[in-house]
């Protein structure tokens, strides 16, 4: 805190702190770039693994290539991160990797349903699963360099709601009209042009400013390691980022097979059964960010999303029919809403400003780990139990108690300063 007595020069603001209010312009942009990546990753979610099962009906097969994705988080996140705090081009440091990499995920995308045999479809899904991972590692980062830590949860939120938009059109008129009329291609086709008109696109009118690095040690591996396991509360989020993933990753990857395969139930009736969970969330985004960050501790608001997300594994374990879903979705949607909007949001107040991509980058190794375990060791789980996908539920039960584990002991310390001024007696009137 500046002294009353400080000198101008000292009390002079840091030219690496975020801007105190963030500009409607950048909250926009923001928004339109989280929904297009979240196209892709409905695509992946919903689309992809019936495009793989028309070649292959092996579950352990399919959790392979769902991988992929996750997978690529251990090479891509970070250089990404590490290079996008370092690098200065014409458009910016973080929007260099939207505005190039968008448009090769549109791309492959355009071809996936094209691909002849199992090996062609694995290049393409190889190909924009690790690009997709490149604009994940520079997309994070953006809410710590544009947005102060007070509006993150709100900003958090409003992206959280754009991307709920998107979802609820994909999942009611993609797989419920689209797909069921024009087929796979057409779909597919409209997520490549997402790539390119709402990421790409946008990301050019970013307008980052420059960061002044810190003076650090060389960035060694052991460095690298120690900048984020060295800090205790740094070290629980990457154990949260790994279990709270794996959670919701081994119910979201396979969703769409238990509907499809375990409750014979058509895509197009998952889609319009799904959109309902997009819809209500839509409504919820932002006035869960602003009870979030106004009324609620983090780690409280995080552990109420990772508990309906638990009733949506019991409920789950118990459907039978497509009748059952609508719970199971609706629990699911509003903790993945919950952590959505509060994780990294919440994760950005432990980081300096000027190493947010290399921690941000360390942080999605940990997140990364946890998707590509739920995909792969899912896949292979399910095969063990003859490819019963219900047994995703009661993995997902046991890594959600974890989560809810660790979180408690992340306390949030803003929160509790806010708290005590609130509560200190004022001063007597002179």
């Amino acid at each position: 805190m500046t002294s009353a007595a400080a000198t101008p020069a000292a009390a002079a603001p840091d030219p690496n702190e975020a801007p105190p209010r963030a500009k409607w312009s950048t909250i926009f942009i923001l928004c339109s770039m989280w929904a297009g990546l979240v196209v892709t990753e409905n695509i992946s979610a919903q689309l992809l693994p019936t495009t793989i099962r028309s070649f292959t009906e092996n579950a352990f097969i399919i959790g392979l290539i769902i991988a992929l994705n996750p997978l690529f988080g251990f090479i891509a996140n970070p250089l990404v991160g590490i290079l996008s705090d370092k690098i200065w081009t014409p458009i910016g440091r973080r929007a260099f990797f939207l505005v190039t990499c968008a448009p090769i995920v549109g791309l492959c995308l355009v071809f996936v349903p094209q691909s002849a045999s199992l090996i062609q479809l694995v290049i393409l899904v190889t190909t924009y699963q690790f690009f997709q991972d490149v604009l994940w590692g520079s997309d994070h980062p953006l809410l710590a360099d544009l947005i102060p830590p007070a509006m993150r949860t709100f900003v958090a939120g409003g992206m959280l709601m754009a991307a709920q938009a998107t979802g609820f059109l994909f999942s009611r008129y993609g797989m419920g009209f689209v797909l069921e009329a024009f087929g796979d291609d057409v779909l597919y086709a409209i997520g490549g042009i997402c790539q390119v008109v709402m990421v790409s696109l946008p990301a050019l009118f970013l307008n980052e400013k420059k960061v002044t690095p810190q003076p650090r040690p060389p960035l060694t591996p052991a460095r690298y390691i120690k900048d984020f396991l060295g800090d205790p509360i740094l070290r629980r989020f990457g154990g949260l980022g790994f279990t709270q993933y794996l959670f919701q990753n081994i119910l979201q990857g396979f969703f769409v097979l238990f509907v499809v395969d375990t409750l014979m139930v058509s895509r197009g009736e998952f889609g319009r059964i799904w959109s309902w969970m997009p819809a209500l969330n839509f409504f919820c985004a932002i006035p869960i960010g602003i009870i979030a960050e106004k009324y609620l501790p983090k780690q409280i608001a995080l552990i109420f999303g990772y508990v309906s997300m638990l009733m949506c594994c019991v409920l789950g374990w118990f459907a039978q029919d497509a009748s059952d879903l609508l719970p199971v979705f609706l629990f699911f949607g509003i903790g993945q809403l919950v952590s959505g909007v509060c994780q990294k949001a919440y994760l950005t107040e432990f980081i300096p400003r000027d190493i947010i991509g290399q921690i941000s980058g360390a942080y999605n190794i940990c997140m990364a780990l946890g998707r590509t375990v739920a995909a792969a060791g899912g896949g292979a789980l399910i095969a063990l139990f003859g490819n019963d996908y219900r047994v995703i539920f009661p993995i997902g039960f046991v890594f959600g108690v974890i989560s809810i584990y660790l979180v408690w002991g992340i306390k949030d310390v803003r929160f509790a300063e806010r708290k005590a001024a609130k509560n200190q007696p004022r001063p007597p009137a002179s």
